[in-house]
Order: structure tokens, then sequence, then C-alpha cells
């Protein structure tokens, strides 16, 4: 499997799960992951792409083998790095403070696939691209386009299957044709050969109609009953799938820790962040997070690396500060204190921010505060997470995410 560009990846990432993830959450994401990667999809692939599916397929089953069984994945998280605690990962330098260009390296790699004919791998490549930055390039079309042209590949039943079914298909209306023959003439053989007797009248009983009862479509191991969906949230997330990109700089990391996200930002180094796609920029954000170093909170309409609005708690000092990104540094634009803020290395504070239009006001842990407004403040529909360095480094976890129409 050496050269296979997911040979380094654990059994958690090749399936796409959280470590945390549910046992439902992990059988969906391996019925996800083997409906792409099944082998079956490439009989008329090229013996490249065969191979690699054969392989991917291979880890998609082996980890769900192990993951789906307690005592397994126990053992398995046990012989991880930091036993248990953490990915066993190795994290893409995709953040937007490295030097290195990752997602145009990411980018010219799937275009080199596609050229070669190799769909499957420029498949994998743009996905883990579109995760990181699902507006880089054409990324989007060129996923799409490269998944339209292996589904029109499969569509065509390989001709050796179609002789095979037809030939098996003859074959069984033709031992059904000769036994009928056979039963006939025997029949015919014996009624001749019996001695004339005397007629018995039976009167005939009506042939019962037979009905031939279908074939029961097979259903989920569970069905879990999905409630309702509140029409006001736009996005919410209890970190139990990966939803954010892991990246990895010089001074700064993001990562799911079990079931939270986890940013670290080393004192002296550039701040630690993550952000996606929403579907408007005004928003009502209502995050609960640890800070247990520094500052965090949260980013309001990321318009890229070098221009964004983020509002920041300190809990050790009850600070809040809203910050703007101006190239690599951040402007104060305010700043106060709050009582309602929870002191505490392992105390959790709940921010709520909206943001309409300039205007972006806090809330902390129900307490309100003054309404803060942000000339020029991009319209971009993207948000995230941030942790901060101030006189130490940043060290935050993030519980708990959802965003509301306002």
């Amino acid at each position: 499997m050496a050269g296979f560009d997911f040979e380094q990846f654990d059994h958690f990432q090749i399936l796409n799960v959280a470590r945390g993830a549910s046992i439902n959450e992990i059988k969906k994401a391996f019925r996800q992951e083997i409906a792409i990667y099944h082998p079956d999809r490439f009989m008329r692939a090229s013996d490249e792409e065969k191979s690699y599916a054969r392989a991917r397929s291979q880890r998609i089953n082996e980890a769900f083998r192990v993951l789906r069984d307690d005592q397994l994945r126990e053992n398995y998280n046990m012989t991880m790095p930091g036993g248990g605690i953490g990915r066993n990962s190795m994290p893409v330098p995709t953040g937007p403070l490295t030097q290195r260009d990752h997602q145009g390296e990411l980018y010219e790699t799937a275009l080199a696939h596609i050229n070669a004919g190799r769909l499957i791998q420029a498949v994998a490549v743009l996905r883990r691209l579109q995760q990181l930055n699902p507006f880089y390039r054409d990324v989007a079309s060129l996923l799409s386009s490269t998944e339209s042209a292996i589904n029109a590949r499969q569509l065509t039943m390989p001709y050796e299957s179609i002789r095979r079914t037809s030939w098996l298909t003859v074959s069984i209306v033709a031992i059904v044709l000769v036994t009928v023959a056979l039963v006939w003439v025997f029949g015919t053989f014996a009624s001749s050969a019996t001695p004339e007797a005397t007629a018995t009248i039976i009167e005939a009983t009506p042939t019962v109609q037979v009905t031939r009862t279908p074939r029961i479509t097979s259903t989920p191991e569970s069905m879990e009953v999905t409630p309702t969906p509140d029409p006001s949230i736009l996005f919410e997330d209890n970190f139990t799938m990966v939803n954010w990109a892991e990246a990895q700089g010089p001074t700064w990391s993001t990562a799911y820790d079990g079931k939270r996200f986890h940013l670290v930002a080393a004192q002296g180094g550039d701040a630690a962040w993550s952000y996606r796609p929403i579907a408007q920029s005004d928003v009502v954000m209502t995050v609960t997070l640890q800070v247990t170093k520094g500052s965090g909170g949260v980013i309001v309409r990321y318009r890229d690396e070098t221009d964004f609005v983020a509002i920041v708690i300190e809990p050790e000092s009850q600070t809040y500060r809203i910050v703007r990104r101006e190239g690599t540094t951040f402007r104060e634009l305010s700043t106060g204190t709050a009582d309602s803020l929870k002191r505490g290395e392992a105390v959790e504070n709940e921010l709520t921010v909206t943001v309409v239009g300039t205007s972006v006001s806090l809330a902390i842990n129900g307490v309100t505060t003054d309404p803060v407004t942000v000339e020029g403040i991009s319209d971009s529909a993207r948000i995230g997470m941030i942790a901060i360095p101030t006189t130490s480094d940043a060290d935050v976890f993030v519980d708990q995410i959802t965003i509301r129409i306002p």
C-alpha cells in the first residue's frame, strides 16, 4: 500500500469521523466511504485505480471492524499517541499563515491525477481540498465533474457480466423446459399403460391463486427519530463529526480532541483559528468554550487571513475584546470588563454574538454588553473559532456552537 495518499490515516481518519463518534455515526460513515471506494465500481477502471480502490476499501473495512467493537476500539485507542487522547493524525499544514501553499499543491496534484485518468485519486484529493477551503479556485465544480465522470464510467455493466448473466438465465430456462417435457412424456406413457378401470368422477377444485410475497427492502439496524429541525438554525455543531479543518503551523495548531475542538497558539506567535462558510452573513452565534490560557472566542465575517473580526474573552482578567485582523496584526475596536465571566481553567463560558450589518453585540453568560459598530466590515458569510496568545500561550476548547438567523 506504499505510495497511497491514505497510508498515514488512522482508523478514524479513513472513515472521516471524530474520535468520539458514536456507533451509528461510524456505521453511517462506513456506508458512505465503502460506497465510494468499493472495487466493484472500478471493474472497467485502470489497473492503478483498481489497486487504489482495493487497498482503500480494505482499510475502510478494517477500520469499521475495529471501531464498531467497543473492546477492539478501546484497545486501538490505547495504541495511539496520548493513550486515546487526541488524534493519531498527520495534520495537514493548510492553515492561513503557513508559508507553504499546500492548497495549491493539492490542486495541482488533483489536476495531475485527472490528466492521467486516475479519477478516483483525483476525487480523494479534491475532497480533502474542499474540506480545507471550499472556495479555492474551481474546486467545487472540478470535484463535481470528476465524480460525474466516474459515475458515467460505472453506469455501463461490463460485457462479461452481461454475458454471464444471460447465459445463466438461458440455462435455467432450458432446464425448466426440459423438466416439463420429461414430466409430460412420462405422464402420457403411464396413462396409456394403465388398464381401463371404472371411471371415477372427481369434481375439480379451483386452483388457488398464490400471491408472491415481495422481497422486503433491508432497513438500518437502528431507526433514529429525527426531530423537526428548527428553521431558525443555520448550523449546529457539538463536535461529534469532523466539520472543521485540522491544521498546524510553526506556533499554532487546530485539532479535534475527543468531543471538543482544540486551538493552541504559542506566546509570541500568531493566533490559531479555523473557519467555515454558512448560508448568510447576518447571524446570531452561540458558543460554549473553555479558555484555559490566553484569550479565545469566535470569528465573524471572515473575508481572508488578513481581514476579519473576532470577539474574544480572557476569563482570568474578566475582560473581553472586539478586534479586527488587519494584515498580520490585530487592531482593538472595543474592550471592557464583565463580571459575568467565570474564572478558572476548567470553567466554561457561553458567548452569544449578534452580527447585523456593521453592528456587533456580545452577551457573556446571558449578560449583554454595549454593541459596537465596525465600519467597512466584510459581508462574507464565513464564521470561525480563534485562540489569541496574550502574555501567555493561548489554549482554547470549544464544546458547542450554534448559528441562528437574527
